[in-house]
């Protein structure tokens, strides 16, 4: 199945964040569609991630499943995390400065280093490069390993980067930080590129 943009959104998604989760026959009723179509939907979604089922128990009748969003179904409504993380920061910087802005992101790597060495307690160094890659994956970072370098194709957070460059720094160091090694990187998504490459010095 495609990736949904948010015009082309299941109905049944839509029905599913404004109830908070439901089972078939209500979906069903719902979409104007028979049992089983709902649930040839819900069963195809469900493969996709996007919805999880759990089992409730009611006073009267049989136990029936009760469909409801995952986080991953969450993202294809709309955020505004972007926005709102832009306009704290340019708030900070007007308050108290650029040098604030460099304390607020040394604390957030340092506090990311922490997580990704749990993470990789115990790899080698290029087994760390490939976890690495993982983590920022599920991060949304569309990251890749290969040939040990790390690309990282998308970047969530590019609007910040765009006017706050310094968080591009600091995400350099994160990464030579875990790994224990010099990278350089040699495509910018904020510079232009198609993706962030990093490679080992």
């Amino acid at each position: 199945m495609k990736a949904f943009t948010e015009s082309a959104r299941p109905a049944i998604l839509d029905l599913l964040k404004t109830t908070g989760g439901a089972n078939a026959p209500a979906l069903a009723r719902a979409l104007g569609v028979n049992v089983t179509a709902a649930r040839q939907q819900l069963a195809i979604l469900q493969r996709e991630g996007l919805i999880q089922v759990r089992i409730e128990r009611r006073k009267v009748g049989r136990p029936t499943h009760v469909y409801a969003l995952t986080e991953k179904a969450e993202g294809l409504f709309p955020q505004s995390y972007g926005p709102f993380a832009l306009t704290i920061l340019r708030q900070l910087r007007e308050h108290d400065g650029e040098a604030k802005i460099e304390q607020l992101l040394a604390q957030r790597t340092r506090e990311l280093l922490k997580e990704y060495r749990k993470r990789t307690a115990g790899m080698t160094a290029d087994q760390k490069l490939k976890e690495l890659a993982r983590i920022r994956a599920e991060e949304g970072y569309m990251a890749v390993c290969a040939s040990g370098r790390l690309a990282e194709h998308h970047c969530p957070i590019a609007a910040i980067a765009a006017e706050f460059p310094q968080v591009c720094r600091f995400e350099k160091r994160l990464f030579e930080a875990l790994l224990g090694r010099r990278l350089e990187r040699t495509e910018h998504i904020a510079s232009g590129g198609a993706a962030c490459v990093y490679k080992t010095s």
